[in-house]
């Protein structure tokens, strides 16, 4: 008897003691300030921890996007367009974080963004077929965030049967690449299983539990470390955001000019040399027969606006064009790439609470993008314009 109560004693002060970690990581969290809302973008991803801390700041507006977000080798990239305005571009994404993994990164906040505004970046090629790949999804996964939209109960349960029936599809298409299955009988796996085929979910409430306790202390302690190398500076007041748009587009069009001069395609020199130069005649018509015209992408994106109208989360929606002279020579044709577009509009126009920034007939435009995808000089110019006007409205 007596060591029974003694092995509960010890268990409730192991529990107490671990149930202390969360607590004193809070307590002692440095400040999130405007240094680190340029970094960690990839962090972001999947630390819901840092997102929260920069959904809490003012003057502060998070950007939501994927390998775009890394071009700051160009001027009016927001990161750089900004700076010294008082309003701070808080960066969230790395490559392949596509619709699922934002709408996991955003529903995973529960209501730590209702009523804030956010800017959304989709890119073309994340409408491929089958969608995105399952390793760079495993990559971008947060089972923290999953398991918050499963256990939340203002979320859908079209919602979350939705995104429990993807995450699981993708799950088992990683184990058949692969040959293995990192995610095996977690909650995230188990929990999201019963959503998917409709089996009851209270067995793995505890398990779920204890699961999201573990992974909020992980986040916790990776936030801190990350917050304690650097010093986060100071918000200042009120964003001035008053800006000469023509000094603007010339100060774009000469780094452009400069960064451009081996191809008739207005690339980056370094990505056209890399990429491109010496498999220019391989490249010619290797597109005819792609189509971005059905994709689980488009279920990704409904998914990730539908849980932002749940919010109240305001939304500038970024619909990036295509390269047109570059698809022109690949043979991606100017039809399928509208077929596309409208799609994307389509799905956008379902959403009082998104505004949609259609930058889709810039196909041709000089400098528009920096490669055959990302938005360059003059691209980036275009959503500075309309980030002022929406950070302004309202």
């Amino acid at each position: 008897m007596k060591r029974g109560i003694a092995a509960l004693l010890t268990l409730a002060a192991v529990l107490a003691a671990l149930a202390a970690v969360p607590v004193c990581l809070r307590a002692f969290m440095p400040d999130y300030g405007p240094v680190h809302a340029g970094q960690y973008a990839g962090e972001k991803t999947t630390n819901a921890w840092l997102v929260s801390r920069a959904a809490q700041q003012d003057n502060n507006l998070l950007i939501f996007g994927s390998s775009e977000l890394k071009t700051t080798d160009i001027c009016s990239h927001p990161y750089n367009f900004f700076a010294g305005s008082g309003l701070s571009v808080d960066l969230v994404g790395r490559g392949s974080c596509q619709s699922i993994i934002h709408a996991l990164n955003v529903g995973g906040q529960g209501e730590e963004l209702r009523g804030k505004k956010i800017v959304l970046i989709t890119a073309p090629q994340s409408y491929v077929e089958g969608g995105i790949a399952p390793d760079l999804f495993m990559a971008n996964y947060s089972e923290r965030q999953l398991l918050n939209i499963l256990g939340d109960g203002a979320v859908p349960e079209t919602v979350k049967a939705y995104l429990a029936g993807r995450v699981q599809a993708l799950f088992a298409a990683y184990a058949d690449n692969t040959g293995s299955n990192p995610v095996a009988h977690s909650a995230g796996d188990v929990v999201s299983r019963a959503w998917a085929n409709g089996a009851p979910r209270w067995p793995y409430v505890p398990y779920a539990a204890l699961s999201g306790w573990l992974l909020e202390a992980k986040d916790l302690a990776g936030a801190w470390k990350l917050l304690s190398e650097r010093d986060g500076g100071e918000w200042t007041g009120s964003p001035v955001l008053d800006f000469d748009w023509t000094v603007w587009e010339e100060k774009a069009s000469a780094q452009a000019a400069e960064m451009v001069t081996n191809n008739e395609f207005y690339m980056q020199d370094g990505y056209y040399s890399t990429y491109i130069g010496a498999k220019l005649s391989q490249q010619a018509g290797k597109d005819e027969a792609l189509s971005y015209d059905e994709s689980p992408e488009y279920g990704d994106l409904s998914c990730l606006l539908d849980l932002c109208a749940l919010r109240d989360i305001e939304v500038l929606f970024v619909h990036v064009p295509m390269h047109g002279s570059w698809n022109d020579y690949t043979g991606f044709s100017a039809v399928r790439r509208e077929q596309y577009y409208e799609k994307v509009r389509n799905i956008a126009e379902n959403y009082s609470n998104v505004t949609l920034l259609d930058l889709t007939g810039f196909e041709y435009e000089p400098y528009f993008l920096c490669d055959t995808m990302h938005l360059g000089w003059k691209g980036w110019l275009a959503v500075d314009r309309a980030i002022v006007e929406f950070y302004q409205q309202g």
